[in-house]
């Protein structure tokens, strides 16, 4: 484990927004959203679909046009930064609980990328534009807590072997 981090105030959480391990909604296994081509705050989705498996769920996102559905403004909703895939809104696969908070990644990249940060005793900043969307920036401090930092590591070499 590296004792000083120096991207995690230049990565962003829509990096990690790619084969998303999620709970099969049909049989609760695990499941993975594949994302196709989709980059970061684009306006259109490319072939975003869930498949498991296990049961062999599977469903692509539908594209909601406004004229479609008058109640939604900008097409689908999507939500980031929370324990569900921001596309179909279903729960990560990879989250456990933390003294009452949920811990959670994306997927196996972004856990890694949760333990480097959170192991690292040197958390550089350097200047950017990106600094405070970056995932370093957004995290509850109880995650970035040293005095929570055994504690975090150990749930997330947990939620690796899940």
């Amino acid at each position: 484990m590296e004792e000083r981090s120096k991207h995690t105030y230049q990565t962003l959480l829509y990096q990690f927004a790619k084969n998303i391990l999620v709970v099969c909604p049909q049989c609760s296994a695990q499941a993975i959203v594949h994302t196709g081509d989709y980059e970061a705050l684009k306006k259109t989705q490319y072939d975003i679909k869930v498949v498991c498996t296990n049961c062999g769920y599977n469903k692509c996102l539908e594209k909601v046009s406004p004229r479609q559905d008058p109640k939604q403004k900008k097409g689908n909703v999507l939500i980031f930064g929370r324990p569900v895939d921001p596309f179909f809104h279903l729960p990560v696969w990879l989250q456990a609980d933390f003294s009452g908070q949920t811990l959670w990644a994306y997927n196996l990249e972004h856990l890694e990328f949760l333990a480097e940060h959170v192991g690292a005793k040197l958390r550089e900043r350097n200047s950017s534009s990106r600094m405070s969307r970056s995932i370093g920036a957004r995290l509850p401090r109880w995650i970035s807590a040293a005095s929570n930092r055994e504690a975090v590591l150990k749930a997330i070499e947990k939620m690796k072997g899940k």
